[in-house]
């Protein structure tokens, strides 16, 4: 009889997978946040600022809590129509981060972000990134 070994418990029901999409939204806030502070504290030249600043902290919040729930709800379609949802949900993950980054680059210069503040840009997405995929597939659980 053969046993198979996991590396990560994915998500087993509907409540399940709120819990975990809930952890890394707020880990993933926190990073944000951490990542924020250290910007501003290091004076950092991002550029940007007035009324589309991509580094104010509302849009940054909002566009981490849309990032979690469309990972849950990609998740929980991929969960029904795929045998192996968290491989499937990572390289889709995958695949939206980068396209996520093509306004990074193509747009984020016409608000008046500096390379430098595209690189930040390009940060922030991945500090939100990893932790909401890393928490819905289950590879990291508390």
């Amino acid at each position: 009889m053969a046993t198979t070994t996991t590396r990560f418990s994915a998500p087993t029901d509907a409540t399940d997978l709120t819990r975990q999409t809930t952890l890394g939204i707020l880990a993933a806030a926190v990073s944000v946040l951490v990542l924020r502070v250290a910007v501003d504290l290091g004076g950092l030249a991002v550029g940007a600022g007035g009324t589309n600043d991509p580094f104010a902290v509302i849009p940054l919040l909002a566009s981490t809590v849309v990032a979690g729930a469309g990972a849950a709800i990609a998740y929980a379609v991929l969960d029904r129509v795929t045998d192996r949802p968290a491989r499937t949900f990572t390289a889709l993950a995958v695949a939206v981060f980068t396209l996520m980054l093509v306004p990074v680059v193509m747009f984020a210069p016409t608000l008046g972000v500096t390379p430098l503040g595209q690189a930040v840009l390009a940060v922030f997405h991945a500090v939100v990134a990893v932790p909401i995929i890393a928490f819905v597939t289950g590879t990291l659980r508390l």
